[in-house]
């Protein structure tokens, strides 16, 4: 059988003796924590500057500038003639190009994120099969639509225009209007 170790007591150490009897023991407690000391998780934004890079493009003086441009439908309609005959108006007809087909345009992301509404008028060909040929924005209440409204019109299909019980290729006139709806996006 183990016996269990002797264990000593130990005695206390006497204090020292102070020579001065006025001085205050001194304190040894813990410091206490400042906000400084507790750690912080940095954010982002903590270390980010904005950066202006438009003071470094030079701006360009067009005060003598005399632009002068010649719109796209005037060369193009000559061109288009060429390829495919003779484009009739639709007061020419016996009986007016039917759209059997007609796609909704794609709504520009960022102009609705703007909630931008606006209006594009499209001039294009309806062919003798049917298809539409050089669509072209005429008009448009603000630039970044007329891609869009294009592009839809590209994709619809008609039912050609008919002259004297023949279909004919038609030149025709659409206005694409751009919508938001009550709902958020």
């Amino acid at each position: 059988m183990l016996a269990p170790p002797q264990v000593k007591e130990l005695e206390e150490e006497p204090e020292p003796a102070s020579n001065h009897g006025d001085e205050a023991p001194p304190d040894l407690a813990l410091p206490v924590p400042m906000q400084s000391d507790v750690p912080g998780i940095p954010r982002p934004d903590d270390f980010v500057q904005a950066l202006d890079f438009s003071s470094l493009l030079e701006k360009p003086d067009l005060g003598d500038a005399r632009i002068s441009v010649v719109p796209e439908n005037i060369r193009r309609g000559l061109e288009l003639r060429s390829r495919i005959g003779a484009i009739f108006s639709i007061a020419e007809l016996d009986r007016h190009p039917e759209a059997v087909v007609q796609v909704a345009p794609v709504f520009p992301f960022a102009l609705k994120r703007d909630r931008v509404e606006g209006r594009v008028v499209v001039e294009f060909v309806v062919d003798t099969d049917g298809r539409v040929v050089g669509a072209a924005a005429v008009e448009s209440s603000h630039p970044g639509f007329e891609e869009a409204a294009v592009t839809g019109v590209g994709r619809w299909k008609f039912r050609p225009g008919q002259k004297n019980g023949r279909p004919v290729n038609t030149r025709m006139r659409v206005p694409i209007l751009f919508r938001l709806a009550n709902t958020e996006l």
